[in-house]
């Protein structure tokens, strides 16, 4: 009897170490002290307990595990197939589940949070898609989707510097949404509108809902359609939900939600980069990027007070050009109409955020507040560029004033 349990327990972990050779991607499997939350390390820590073949050990982190977290289904799933490998061979990991779709999630979840581990940003590399931060922005939220995993960075006195990170759930059609109802969560750069207390909320929302500005003003005209999408919490029958299984909002623990929570703001419009994959940069190519973009922005202010409208011009496509609803015509028109009579001009900014558009080839953002002065006209305004990289050359593909708009409360589809 003793041979043939023996027998079992080597059959299991030949079988669960096929599932786990999926996740070796960088050499070392695991790290001394996995980032994330509790949660997260208890898994990782019994998988590895299973790889081991540390088998009674792994049974009782998993039994301590599901007591504590009672909701993760992944938990209860690796308990009972611990179980199962006591007394019968098991044929996969996973066996008691009955759709093969389940059984996908959760491999996947696993391998997601499993190769976080050997995450890029935990070797203090920066994100290509953030190379500016306002003063008045504390933190910026960053969300990798081919990693299911959200980002918090402090704005340090212009410097990034990682707060904490999350697994995420995302659409189940996966990123990149373009229609109302494709179950896709969005790419783009965006801020969070609102926060509604999960009391107002259908269970599937769990704590709360952090709404975010989706459409923006390039989603729109890119004629993308929806809205609706929330950074929110999960049911409260499952500690979190699969990598990809939304219908296009991002989802995280109630635990997790709560926690981000701190570092949220409506009021001050905290920036969330929804990317579909982040570029991680090592400090010296951060800097020279963030010097390269501080350069376009600074070129194109001192053309435009220069009052050369042939230099200033030169800033915006000629092809792409939406500035104010006018295309590159019309815009030269109004600019030589309006500056018939100036003698001098002066432009400023702060608050400056800036941005490497995700999705998207060669787009930057860049939002401000600019103040505008002139012997004829005064102005200050919350502002937003978009520029794109064309023969080697940036130039202006729109430009508008910035809108907040505060959606309600009212749960559509996305």
């Amino acid at each position: 009897m003793e041979n043939y349990r023996r027998a079992c327990i080597i059959s299991y972990m030949k079988r669960i170490s096929l599932i786990l050779l999926l996740l070796v991607f960088h050499g070392s499997l695991y790290a001394e002290a996995p980032p994330g939350s509790l949660y997260e390390q208890d898994i990782l820590d019994t998988i590895k307990k299973i790889q081991d073949q540390k088998h009674e050990q792994a049974l009782s982190s998993t039994r301590s595990l599901i007591e504590q977290y009672p909701q993760s289904r992944l938990g209860h799933m690796l308990y009972a197939d611990l179980l199962l490998a006591k007394v019968e061979p098991l044929k996969h990991i996973g066996l008691g589940i009955e759709t093969d779709r389940a059984m996908q999630d959760f491999r996947y979840e696993i391998q997601q949070r499993w190769q976080h581990d050997a995450s890029p940003v935990h070797r203090g590399l920066y994100p290509e898609n953030i190379l500016f931060l306002a003063d008045s922005q504390p933190y910026v939220i960053l969300i990798d989707q081919q990693s299911s995993r959200i980002y918090v960075f402090r704005n340090q006195q212009g410097n990034l510097e990682l707060e904490a990170d999350y697994f995420t759930t995302i659409g189940l059609k996966g990123y990149g949404k373009q229609k109302r109802g494709d179950q896709k969560t969005p790419v783009g750069i965006y801020h969070v509108t609102k926060y509604i207390d999960g009391m107002e909320l259908p269970d599937l929302y769990g704590e709360g809902a952090f709404p975010i500005n989706y459409p923006n003003a390039w989603d729109r005209r890119m004629q993308r359609t929806g809205d609706g999408i929330w950074i929110h919490g999960t049911p409260s029958y499952t500690y979190n939900r699969s990598p990809w299984a939304s219908n296009g909002c991002i989802a995280i623990s109630n635990p997790d939600f709560l926690d981000i929570g701190n570092y949220i703001s409506p009021e001050l419009r905290t920036p969330v980069v929804v990317a579909d994959r982040v570029n991680w940069l090592s400090q010296d190519e951060w800097t020279a990027k963030r010097k390269q973009v501080l350069n376009i922005l600074s070129g194109w202010a001192r053309d435009w007070e220069s009052l050369d409208l042939k230099r200033y011009a030169s800033h915006y496509s000629r092809t792409e050009l939406d500035a104010y609803g006018r295309n590159f015509k019309q815009w030269d028109g109004h600019k030589r109409w309006v500056s018939r009579n100036k003698t001098w001009l002066k432009v400023g900014y702060s608050n400056l955020n800036i941005f490497r558009y995700p999705g998207e080839d060669n787009l930057l953002l860049m939002q401000f507040e600019q103040s505008y002065r002139s012997n004829n006209f005064d102005v200050n305004s919350a502002k937003e560029i978009y520029w794109r990289l064309d023969d080697e050359r940036w130039q202006i593909v729109y430009e508008n004033n910035r809108s907040f708009p505060v959606p309600d409360n009212k749960i559509v589809e996305n």
